[in-house]
């Protein structure tokens, strides 16, 4: 995998600020981002449920691989230095389960939690 392309929210303060965050860090695979439901990204994936990435955490990769929510959230720490070895231990079936439960809580509670981010 040469790339990867994050969707957010970019009216989400957290969206926002996890997108810095993670295009601030050493990464094996570069990191794109653009914004959910933006005219660039409905011409670059015109495949896509584009309401549905509007509320959740979409990664494509560069071979057409679309990731939504925990697995979205995984990819973008794989593809991170420091990272990978930690997506790597939450993709692991015993994990999975809680990394989905953390990251559905944090997705339905974005909105309080941005605001807490500034």
């Amino acid at each position: 995998m040469d790339r990867l392309t994050v969707l957010y929210d970019p009216t989400c303060q957290l969206c926002c600020r996890a997108a810095w965050w993670l295009a601030s860090q050493p990464q094996y695979v570069p990191l794109t981002f653009c914004a959910a439901g933006s005219p660039a990204a409905l011409v670059a994936f015109p495949g896509i449920d584009h309401d549905a990435t509007r509320n959740q955490l979409t990664v494509i990769g560069d071979g057409g691989q679309v990731y939504y929510d925990e697995r979205g959230w995984l990819m973008c720490l794989w593809a991170l230095k420091r990272y990978r070895a930690a997506a790597l231990r939450l993709a692991q079936p015993g994990m999975l389960p809680a990394a989905k439960r953390f990251v559905l809580w944090v997705s339905r509670h974005r909105t309080g939690l941005g605001s807490l981010v500034g």
